[in-house]
């Protein structure tokens, strides 16, 4: 009796399987991002938040006590290894008591921002003015719904939010501290570069 070894199936991927595996990988690549390129962030990294009204953020103990319970539509991004947040929500209203209005628009002085940090987090009037002198006061996070420059159109600060009001939107920002954004400017520089290498 004879016998056969059987045969080795023939493995045959179609182009369509070449270009579905291709693009998997492509994506799992373009999701690990700087990680991808040997650069692994360390400080520049985020988590964004979205929730229907107010009171829901204050709910989850996300967003500050500040915003109304009333505004919808709630967008936020917070560096989570800093102390910078953008916000933006929709209220025309007014906003409340705890929120001062500041002299000049984009440009709060050292006396309301450190106001503002004191009616937040009370200290010593020296460790108050090593706060204000430690931000950065430039936002760095970005997202598709926070205008660039929106920083400029600061009128009040409630606590250390930036504030401002403008067609039915309310937008907020907390600054970071140089230290940190010094070393996120550094890494963004060092993943564009990878980009373009």
């Amino acid at each position: 009796m004879t016998q056969t070894t059987p045969s080795r199936p023939t493995t045959y991927l179609s182009p369509k399987a070449i270009f579905l595996a291709s693009a998997t990988v492509l994506a799992a690549l373009a999701l690990t991002g700087c990680s991808a390129l040997g650069i692994e962030s360390t400080y520049d990294k985020s988590a964004s938040h979205d929730f229907a009204t107010g009171a829901e953020g204050k709910e989850r103990k996300i967003v500050p006590s500040w915003v109304p319970d009333e505004a919808t539509n709630l967008k936020e991004v917070v560096r989570t290894t800093g102390n910078e947040r953008i916000l933006r929500m929709e209220f025309g209203g007014a906003l409340p008591p705890s929120c001062t209005a500041i002299a000049e628009t984009g440009k709060p002085s050292e006396a309301e921002l450190s106001a503002g940090l004191d009616a937040e987090d009370p200290a010593a009037a020296q460790e108050i003015a090593g706060r204000v002198e430690s931000q950065y006061q430039t936002p760095l996070l970005t997202a598709d719904w926070w205008p660039t420059g929106q920083e400029g159109k600061t009128t009040h600060l409630c606590g250390k939010w930036w504030v401002s009001q403008e067609a039915g939107h309310l937008t907020a920002y907390t600054p970071e501290l140089k230290g940190i954004a010094e070393n996120v400017i550094a890494e963004q520089a060092k993943a564009q570069r990878a980009k373009v290498d």
